[in-house]
């Protein structure tokens, strides 16, 4: 199975659990870095590297690292967006820690946060992942539009926010929210209220 890999060791407790897991998932399968390469579209070099737990390693080398050993994909999803997020939190916490829920958005600075917040949360997909994951739905996320947001070069509109929260994982009964933020958002200052939780009037 070729040479003994060296220990890991990262501040980062989720990149660790999550190089155990590759580790181990690669070992239960019987297979060497090289078998494994010719399995997916990575080197064996970029595999070993996913697994070394020295940085956090992109999400699609992951995803076929665990197919190529017959691991749980989305188990390992789950634990390289914790290792994402907890090195976005260590690289910019305090800046993540002032984010407000949606739910109290009242302009478009804090929608921004709001919506930088999800996209990290969802661990940073690249532009074509989530213009893939719109067009599943529907929707368009043209990734020009998407680098102009990401930016802060343009204001989003509705429908942006909208297909943005879907290809981001928000869930069907929750996408609203996000459209009625851009709302609140859209007033003039003077004209908002907080947000009305029962509907009435």
């Amino acid at each position: 199975m070729g040479r003994r890999e060296n220990p890991i060791d990262t501040p980062n407790k989720p990149l660790a659990l999550l190089a155990s897991w590759l580790r181990a998932t690669r070992r239960e399968a019987g297979v060497t870095y090289g078998q494994l390469a010719r399995r997916t579209l990575f080197s064996a070099a970029t595999l070993a590297r996913a697994a070394s737990g020295q940085s956090v390693p992109k999400l699609e080398v992951v995803v076929a690292f665990a197919e190529g050993c017959g691991g749980d994909v989305r188990a390992a999803k789950y634990m390289w967006k914790r290792a994402f997020r907890d090195r976005v939190q260590a690289n910019g916490g305090r800046r993540r820690a002032r984010t407000v829920h949606i739910s109290f958005v009242r302009d478009f600075s804090e929608l921004h946060e709001a919506m930088l917040d999800l996209y990290r949360g969802e661990g940073a997909p690249s532009y074509r992942e989530l213009d893939s994951r719109a067009r599943g739905r529907g929707d368009r996320i043209p990734r020009s539009t998407l680098g102009r947001f990401l930016n802060r070069t343009n204001v989003p509109s509705r429908g942006f926010v909208i297909a943005f929260s879907r290809a981001c994982g928000v869930p069907d009964f929750e996408v609203e929210m996000w459209g009625q933020a851009w709302d609140r958002a859209k007033l003039p200052r003077r004209a908002r209220r907080p947000l009305d939780v029962d509907g009435g009037g």
